[in-house]
């Protein structure tokens, strides 16, 4: 099944950002990876990625354009959590959340 483009935006230094980039790895999913330096954060992050201007961030679909340019067509979404239950309901052969609602809920527990 043919995937949308996924940028990731980071922080090596972010264990948040950490946490979404381990699930991707986790599940196999091809992915940008861009970094963002969080003590001098590009001006064109907040208003184009996330606008609490906080990382991780994904921009998902749209055209596939350099990360520093994120298309209006793609959808943003950020917040660690969220995003490794997205990544998680778009390969859920990887099991990476379960479809099990008790397992689930331990599951997004552990995340925590």
């Amino acid at each position: 099944m043919a995937r949308e483009q996924i940028t990731l935006y980071t922080a090596k230094v972010c264990p948040y950002a950490q946490r979404t980039e381990i699930a991707l790895a986790e599940v196999g999913a091809p992915f940008k990876r861009y970094e963002i330096n969080l003590e001098n954060k590009p001006e064109w992050y907040a208003p184009k990625v996330n606008r609490a201007s906080k990382v991780p961030a994904i921009a998902y679909g749209g055209p596939d354009v350099a990360p520093e340019n994120p298309s209006p067509e793609s959808t943003k979404l950020a917040e660690s959590l969220i995003l490794v239950e997205f990544i998680g309901d778009l390969y859920p052969s990887s099991n990476i959340v379960p479809a099990d609602p008790v397992l689930r809920a331990k599951a997004r527990f552990f995340i925590e």
